[in-house]
């Protein structure tokens, strides 16, 4: 009995299927064509919302880019020129000094007391030298006469010349005496910052020692960096061109406000056999000292500008298997109808410090692009767009309009 019932039910659904296919093929064959009443036709694809942005046109630099270190312009090590006691330091740790600014004393008794003595020795010298050559004198005017030999005058000129020489050593040992002196005082030899105390008062030094402290010479200031091999033919040829010299522009890796301009000033004269590199060595100016020696820093050379480069946001770029893309909003067909998404292979260049990729083929100046939204964003999929250069649009239709702005409109200088 319930088989029966089971084999009616089937029996009655497949013959209502069957009345209803019947209808189907009869709507069909009395020429309704509306898409919308074929249950089997593919839905319209909803809109996607997008934000875009007008491709533009500005004067961009061609750069090198390329991460170094800063060096200071001269790096000194004090350290003592004599052997003695540290008396006095009376320069303040981590200030600016200027050169001949005193930074040390050493105990100064010994070595007055030693020029003293050179003194007296080349004051004895003199009356020696002084006498013999009254003698010698007197004696020369006996020669002809032969009222002396010649032996003994020979022995009056030699003792003059001895006496000559002994007084030219005794001033040469007052002058050393007077520069060890000299060296008790120890003074800077450059501008610039001074270090920490690495010896305290007290302390004995001994020639040239641990060095009491160091002095960094902060402004002007070096930024030292490598390029690539294959780079630096590019480099050299745009160096020489412009008279030997290059901006360069340097930023603090840790500090993005800390940034500077500079030159480039010194092209290594090497390519490390081991590294491919080259390096590269630029001055700054640093009157306010924001940069310091072995701060890490990031260097852009300036190689030259190239004018009217069309320019949009970095976001828009993709990358598949045929290369760098973007898509373009292509407008309605009709009016009323939304605009589209075009798949465009483009050719990129370097990004710039707002964020703005150069475009060098595939795009033309006040063409737009989307920038956010391109996730599982096809050709021809309708556009919702947003978002117009970084202002909401309020409506979709209105949206639709946008592309027919005129290229110059969207072009900056």
């Amino acid at each position: 009995m319930k088989a029966f019932c089971f084999n009616l039910r089937l029996e009655s659904r497949l013959a209502l299927a069957g009345l209803c296919a019947l209808g189907t093929l009869t709507l069909a064959g009395c020429g309704k064509s509306d898409s919308s009443a074929n249950p089997l036709a593919a839905p319209a694809m909803p809109p996607k919302s997008v934000s875009v942005a007008t491709a533009i046109t500005r004067d961009v630099p061609q750069y090198l880019d390329a991460d170094g270190q800063i060096t200071a312009l001269q790096s000194v090590n004090i350290v003592s020129q004599v052997e003695g006691q540290i008396v006095e330091m009376p320069f303040q740790q981590g200030s600016l000094v200027k050169k001949d600014d005193k930074l040390a004393v050493i105990f100064q008794e010994p070595f007055i007391a030693a020029v003293k003595k050179a003194e007296g020795q080349v004051v004895s010298d003199q009356a020696n030298l002084s006498l013999a050559e009254s003698t010698f004198e007197r004696n020369k005017a006996l020669l002809p006469e032969k009222l002396i030999s010649q032996q003994q005058y020979d022995t009056y000129a030699a003792q003059v010349d001895s006496l000559k020489g002994q007084l030219q050593v005794d001033e040469a040992l007052l002058d050393t005496a007077k520069v060890n002196l000299k060296f008790t005082e120890i003074t800077a030899p450059v501008d610039g910052m001074v270090g920490t105390y690495r010896i305290n008062v007290g302390n004995v030094v001994k020639v040239n020692d641990l060095p009491i402290t160091t002095i960094q010479t902060m402004d002007p200031i070096y930024a030292d960096f490598v390029i690539s091999e294959s780079d630096f033919p590019l480099l050299r040829q745009r160096f020489d061109g412009n008279g030997g010299k290059l901006t360069v522009h340097v930023t603090s890796l840790s500090d993005a406000k800390a940034q500077v301009d500079g030159e480039l000033s010194i092209l290594g004269n090497a390519v490390g056999s081991s590294t491919g590199t080259v390096p590269l060595r630029a001055t700054l100016p640093n009157d306010n000292r924001q940069f310091w020696p072995n701060q890490p820093v990031h260097v852009r050379i300036l190689l030259k500008t190239i004018p009217d480069t069309v320019l949009i946001p970095e976001s828009a770029v993709m990358l598949s298997q045929q290369g760098e893309f973007v898509f373009v909003v292509a407008p309605a067909a009709k009016a009323g109808d939304l605009p589209t998404a075009e798949m465009r292979i483009v050719t990129s260049g370097q990004t710039q410090e707002d964020g703005t990729k150069v475009i060098t083929s595939g795009l033309k100046p006040g063409e737009q692009v989307v920038v956010e939204g391109q996730v599982f964003l096809a050709p021809t999929m309708p556009l919702m767009i947003t978002t117009l250069d970084g202002k909401p649009i309020a409506a979709a239709p209105a949206s639709a309009n946008v592309t027919a702005a005129p290229a110059a409109s969207s072009t900056t200088k």
